[in-house]
């Protein structure tokens, strides 16, 4: 029978962290053996079905492209900036590819060559080329003969997988121009900065801000200490997103007001103000939320995402925050890796993130269902950060 078709989002990012676009690439997981056409089809099916501004915003679009698309065969999804067309190693072998290439070119979209292996079919391309994807995950020796290869034709290099400092490392070594990864990293990977004072008060909000009754004046005092998280809420209640005819002065009032869902991504939003990318950090910190919270069926993995996406996006050490925040017992075992009823969930969300479908099924979750959460939950969690723009400005 058909597999369902697994949507894959990943940021591609410039060395200082800064956003470049977003990769999006979709695959079918199958029990039965399908031809490539079937396979083209299936994957043009559900891109027809989503809205990929939804995922990308609107930043670069490095589309992974089945072969009809290629061929002009299908039609290209439309993305709401630039395109770059993602050729595979399958598509590069294509009677006529170059031709095909040439006219994606003139069509006057980008050309990437993804899974960049050195292959004759490839490299025969490299002069039509933008860039070319190179896996981080090889010996070190093969991935500097490849990025050496491609620099050769003075086309820039994205290294894939770039998701531990080893590769990043290696990535600014051979001097590699973009690096594809999960934009926020994952709890789990050992973070070793400790809180600053400013952050403690940003974590003990969002577990406060989780709690069946909040102590509502407890939230106004904390975000009274903090100057410019008062700013943000006072500008984030008056910005007209809120829908509000009166000015309002008052931080009582602006708290009860914003409610504690949207307080919380303003919250957010304020712990990743000094980061390279803050608007897509807290977008990607806000669908890791909504998703967790979905696959938990419950709000507290709300609260798990929404935590495990700041600690990761910060670098900060898990059991810092546990021991500062004061989460329940519950929602740290989580953040630890200790097990509980949230962990499965966020390791579900955490292996999405990566690409890793056997890592999603491992903890008990259907790849595909996770896939189409996550889809779902970055439209809402994009129309979430746009809302909290206003205190940023």
């Amino acid at each position: 029978m058909n597999g369902p078709v697994v949507i894959r989002r990943q940021a591609v990012t410039y060395p200082d962290g800064s956003l470049f676009g977003y990769s999006v690439h979709a695959r079918v997981l199958s029990e039965s053996l399908l031809t490539p056409a079937a396979e083209d089809r299936l994957v043009s099916e559900e891109f027809d079905r989503i809205d990929i501004a939804q995922l990308v915003g609107g930043a670069t679009t490095l589309l992974g492209a089945t072969d009809a698309m290629v061929r002009g065969d299908a039609p290209l999804p439309p993305v709401p900036a630039r395109l770059v067309v993602d050729v595979s190693p399958g598509s590069s072998r294509l009677a006529g590819a170059a031709e095909h290439v040439a006219q994606l070119r003139g069509a006057g979209h980008g050309i990437a060559l993804g899974s960049f292996s050195g292959l004759d079919t490839q490299v025969a391309l490299l002069d039509q080329a933008d860039l070319a994807v190179v896996d981080l995950r090889q010996p070190h020796e093969r991935v500097a003969e490849l990025v050496a290869m491609v620099h050769e034709h003075g086309v820039h290099v994205i290294g894939r997988r770039a998701d531990n400092t080893e590769r990043r490392t290696l990535a600014r070594e051979l001097g590699v121009a973009l690096v594809q990864a999960p934009l926020v990293g994952s709890p789990l990977q050992e973070g070793d900065r400790t809180m600053s004072a400013g952050a403690a008060v940003h974590m003990q909000l969002l577990r406060l801000l989780s709690l069946d009754l909040p102590e509502h004046a407890e939230i106004v005092r904390l975000v009274s200490m903090d100057p410019e998280l008062s700013m943000r809420v006072l500008r984030t209640v008056n910005s007209g997103a809120t829908g509000m005819r009166r000015h309002i002065d008052s931080l009582t009032q602006a708290v009860a007001i914003l409610g504690p869902r949207r307080l919380s991504t303003v919250v957010s939003s304020a712990a990743l103000a000094d980061t390279a990318a803050p608007m897509d950090l807290l977008w990607t910190v806000v669908t890791r939320a909504l998703a967790t919270r979905e696959m938990a069926g419950d709000d507290v993995g709300y609260t798990v995402g929404l935590l495990s996406g700041v600690i990761g996006a910060l670098g900060l050490s898990v059991e810092s925050v546990v021991t500062q925040s004061g989460v329940s017992d519950e929602v740290a075992a989580a953040l630890l890796g200790f097990g509980g009823p949230y962990a499965a969930p966020l390791l579900a969300a955490l292996a999405h993130e990566h690409a890793d479908e056997s890592g999603v099924r491992a903890v008990g979750f259907d790849p595909g269902q996770v896939s189409r959460t996550y889809i779902t939950a970055a439209a809402e969690a994009l129309d979430s950060a746009i809302r909290a723009v206003p205190a940023a400005a």
